[in-house]
């Protein structure tokens, strides 16, 4: 019975030390909103297909990777954020613009108002470029 709890001990120990995510270089990956610089957006919306709207925004540094869209949802209203990951690697600086498309399901009738994130103002208080587009059926 000892050899047996011995065992399995052993075995636990092993399979907790084989398990670390740590590739030994302490990289730090943190998320980031990055502002819009411009939007694409349609005229309108036709009520039931998924429309690609192209998104406009910079990097900074080397170190940021597009990690995808924030949206947040209130009836017909959309805030959109460009989120970033960024590891603490080796960092340059540098401006790099981009773009990327965020799909969008027109599922309801009226109009739908957009609310792209362009960074805070002085009071720290947030900016966004704003449209209304209608969905006709």
């Amino acid at each position: 019975m000892k050899i047996k709890i011995a065992i399995t001990s052993l075995l636990l120990v092993l399979l907790f030390q084989s398990c670390s995510l740590d590739d030994g270089e302490g990289s730090i990956v943190n998320y980031q909103a990055l502002p819009v610089l411009e939007v694409e957006v349609p005229q309108s919306f036709t009520f039931g297909e998924v429309h690609s709207i192209p998104v406009i925004f910079e990097y900074t540094n080397s170190c940021q990777t597009f990690a995808g869209f924030e949206v947040t949802s209130n009836l017909n209203e959309r805030v959109i954020t460009v989120v970033a990951s960024v590891t603490d690697r080796g960092c340059e600086e540098e401006l790099v613009r981009t773009q990327q498309s965020l799909n969008f399901l027109a599922a309801s009738n009226g109009s739908y108002i957009f609310k792209f994130f362009t960074g805070v103002d002085d009071n720290d208080e947030p900016m966004y470029l704003e449209y209304t587009i209608p969905v006709e059926e």
